[in-house]
């Protein structure tokens, strides 16, 4: 699952993928075998998508370990350390090098995230941070099983992705008395394939040495990585303030790099930004946060997460894709907030920075999806403006968290596009360039889970489904039928948070406990995607006790 938006007010969902390259080398320290078992390298990954309904979601990652599947007892650390903070709202297709570490051969069939509670901050979108005192984790640790066991042998080029959902219903749920309950909510998702194309987040250290064709970055987290150069490598002098070379890296100079990943999970350089002096906070891979078209400036994230200002010239390309889309401020109207793009500038130390190219990396829209035809769909953007985007061909659709179960039927995805009073249909699409149309098609559609106000279950679960009822904006109370999946694997996350003299619990309700649990007049919450035959499906349901 790859989502990438900012105009879905209703649900984000950032992704946090942990994608474990494995080559063979070096030697390990770990719980399981001595330094003399043979070992493979291990690259761990992170990468999210941009969110709505918070401007930063802060936390330290840890610990990850991988447990032996002969011994479940016995885990191997694969990272650990009390410095990788991470802004899970900040990236977008773009990967984070946590670290690199050795791995004993051996087979693995689980994967624990271990994060620090106390360093868990959240901020919403309007820049109002929630108190510490509001925000409760349920738990600091997770274990997810692999679907598929990851083989570590001497040369092997291995990968494990794993889910952050930061969007997911049941990560961060709103209390009935205003506090933040967090869940950590973490899935295995293989998709070994992905790295090789997958944009590394900047890396930002010192030089520790330099080879004939590598050198190794001493990064600002305190790991050592080698990054292979070759001919298509591009320098930038920051001293001099001009094109540099491969020959101008030097042991303790500052360095800037933008990496890519091949398969068999060596680093490689695309941009490198050296100098002696510490290096200006500028990075041109970054997402689109908003576009100014009275002004012709568009705001990208910088390393820090921060808004960076963009002047676009009429002298400035837009391309992407290798094609020429166009030149200067009238091509704006065709970019928004969630566009992954990399910027060339005239100058990088200019105060603002103008642009001699921008190319779109990738395209993306969200939001309520307002009608549906023959022919395509709007996105609903209340302040924006809403925008139309034909299918494209192909044009692919699927359930958020389904990816693998999809539907090219376009007719069965303009029938689930319905809603029901307060509940409406809410997706996100990646889009493509129609070079006839001069527009952007929808390629494919995720339908996201709508979150509806809590509310009560106004009829007991039976056979399947309940009567859900909650006061929508109207100020009306509207009752719907909600059905519950019991297909073993496409169940919904059902969920019981429980206050008792001041202490909270969070506790999975299996579907055994369904029909004793979720009965009227429960206070609940739930979640809920449209179907083709205009039912309402449960993504997640979270049962309120103690409130």
């Amino acid at each position: 699952m790859r989502l990438s938006f900012r105009s879905v007010a209703l649900f984000a969902v950032p992704v946090l993928i942990l994608a474990l390259a494995l080559a063979c080398g070096g030697s390990a320290k770990t719980s399981l075998v001595g330094s003399e078992a043979p070992t493979g390298t291990a690259a761990i990954i992170l990468t999210d998508a941009p969110s709505d309904l918070w401007s930063s979601v802060e936390v330290v990652v840890t610990q990850v370990t991988l447990r032996n599947k002969a011994d479940h007892t016995k885990e191997v650390v694969a990272f650990s350390g009390t410095s990788a903070k991470v802004n899970l709202v900040d990236l977008d297709s773009v990967g984070e090098l946590l670290a690199t570490a050795a791995l004993p051969v051996g087979t693995y069939d689980g994967l624990r995230v271990t994060i620090d509670p106390a360093s868990l901050t959240l901020v919403k979108a309007d820049g109002t941070a929630v108190p510490a005192s509001q925000v409760h984790v349920q738990g600091s640790s997770v274990m997810v099983e692999l679907s598929a066991d990851l083989v570590v042998a001497a040369g092997s080029n291995n990968a494990v992705q794993l889910d952050f959902d930061l969007g997911h219903p049941l990560f961060i749920v709103q209390l009935p008395n205003g506090d933040w309950a967090v869940n950590l909510q973490v899935k295995h998702r293989p998709n070994a394939a992905s790295l090789a194309a997958m944009v590394l987040r900047h890396r930002r250290g010192t030089v520790a040495s330099v080879g004939t064709a590598s050198f190794v970055l001493h990064t600002a987290a305190g790991n050592d990585l080698t990054i292979h150069t070759d001919t298509g490598t591009w320098y930038w002098n920051a001293d001099t303030k001009a094109a540099g070379t491969f020959a101008g890296l030097a042991a303790g100079k500052n360095v800037l790099a933008a990496l890519r990943m091949q398969a068999d999970g060596s680093l490689w350089a695309v941009r490198v930004w050296y100098g002696v002096a510490a290096l200006p906070e500028f990075t041109p891979e970054g997402h689109v946060l908003g576009v100014d078209l009275r002004t012709g400036t568009i705001s990208v994230t910088t390393t820090a997460g921060m808004p960076r200002p963009v002047v676009i010239d009429a002298d400035t390309t837009f391309t992407y894709g290798g094609t020429t889309l166009g030149t200067g401020t009238a091509f704006l109207a065709n970019v928004w907030a969630g566009f992954k793009v990399q910027l060339d500038v005239k100058d990088p130390l200019a105060v603002p920075m103008h642009a001699r190219s921008l190319d779109i990396q990738r395209a993306v829209d969200g939001g309520i999806i307002k009608a549906a035809t023959a022919t395509g769909f709007t996105y609903q953007h209340p302040w924006a403006g809403d925008r139309p985007h034909a299918f494209a061909s192909p044009f692919t659709w699927w359930y958020l968290g389904y990816p693998g179960i999809t539907s090219t039927s376009t007719s069965a995805f303009v029938a689930a596009v319905t809603g029901n009073g307060d509940v409406l249909s809410a997706g996100a699409s990646d889009l493509q360039w129609n070079t006839t149309t001069r527009a952007w098609d929808a390629a494919t559609a995720i339908f996201l889970p709508v979150d509806l106000p809590t509310g009560t279950i106004s009829t007991s679960y039976n056979a399947g489904q309940l009567a859900y009822t909650f006061t929508g904006a109207s100020g009306r109370p509207q009752t719907i039928t909600v059905t519950l999946n019991t297909t073993v694997g496409m169940q919904p996350s059902v969920l019981e948070l429980n206050r008792q003299t001041g202490m909270m619990s969070a506790v999975p309700l299996a579907l055994s406990a369904w029909p004793t649990k979720l009965v009227a007049p429960a206070k609940a919450k739930v979640a809920v995607v449209p179907k083709p035959n205009g039912d309402f499906a449960a993504y997640a349901v979270v049962l309120f006790t103690g409130f």
